[in-house]
């Protein structure tokens, strides 16, 4: 079967990965990012959105059969935009390039910074799809001192504010993939969708952790999978893809925590 499959944040790390894997497995690939791309496209801004799905609907001939909507990170300035407007925007703009698909499949990449503490306000103005509400709630919140706070006197730190924003964005990510995946234009199309979110992986993005010895120990003792920290770009690559293949008949609206068991050991007890 052929199979093309659109693969953002694709220039490095897991997003790059996964369109090596695709690639390997037959299925033609239109990688999308900020630079060294099939597609270029700023997904922090609406313009960006508008123009990758006009880009992608011309590099496809407007047929399309699978979306791994894995661009993230960024600054704290752009991290609401980016990490959850442009997901979102990427997967409802591409789905009607699915449409003529056999075998439709999309999956978006999140966190385990998805179980920070929860900014509701913030989360419910991305469930709303209201960005500006989202950005001026962040905006009141860190003047506030709500957000970025260490435990310190020093005031907000802009690592742990962009963590924050991070983890709101993914879990609002998080919770709209949940909501949408059952609704008549997801799943009444046949079209599993999936959030898979990610612990640590050695990859660029996580150099700020992996890098430095004392915080590599210290999270490598937080992950209860003897061995598996931290994951390896193509062992996501591996799952991702699995989930846009047409294997993926039965799984849909699921966040799948791939994180060397972080997930599971801070919430054991629940089944939330």
């Amino acid at each position: 079967m052929d199979r093309t499959c659109v693969v953002t944040g694709a220039a490095s790390g897991i997003g790059a990965a996964t369109a090596e894997r695709l690639g390997r497995d037959g299925v033609r690939v239109i990688a999308c990012d900020l630079h060294d791309a099939d597609v270029i496209a700023d997904l922090a801004t609406p313009e960006g959105r508008a123009a990758l799905v006009d880009r992608v609907a011309a590099a496809s001939g407007g047929r399309i059969d699978a979306i791994v909507a894995n661009a993230g990170g960024g600054p704290a300035e752009t991290s609401l935009q980016l990490n959850f407007f442009g997901a979102v925007a990427t997967l409802e703009g591409l789905r009607p390039l699915m449409a003529a698909s056999p075998a439709p499949r999309a999956v978006a990449v999140s966190s385990i910074s998805s179980l920070r503490p929860p900014l509701p306000a913030i989360i419910d103005a991305c469930l709303a799809l209201d960005e500006p509400a989202a950005i001026a709630e962040a905006l009141r919140a860190y003047q506030a001192g709500e957000l970025g706070r260490t435990g310190s006197d020093l005031g907000p730190d802009a690592a742990q504010l962009s963590l924050d924003l991070y983890g709101a964005a993914k879990r609002a990510l998080n919770l709209w993939c949940r909501r949408t995946a059952t609704t008549p234009e997801w799943a009444g199309a046949g079209v599993p969708l999936n959030v898979v979110a990610l612990g640590f992986y050695e990859t660029p993005a996580a150099a700020y952790v992996l890098s430095e010895p004392s915080h590599r120990a210290a999270v490598a003792a937080m992950a209860p999978l003897r061995g598996a920290f931290p994951g390896k770009a193509d062992e996501a690559a591996a799952i991702l893809a699995w989930l846009v293949s047409p294997e993926n008949s039965q799984m849909t609206g699921q966040i799948l925590f791939a994180d060397a068991g972080f997930e599971c050991l801070a919430r054991r007890e629940t089944a939330q």
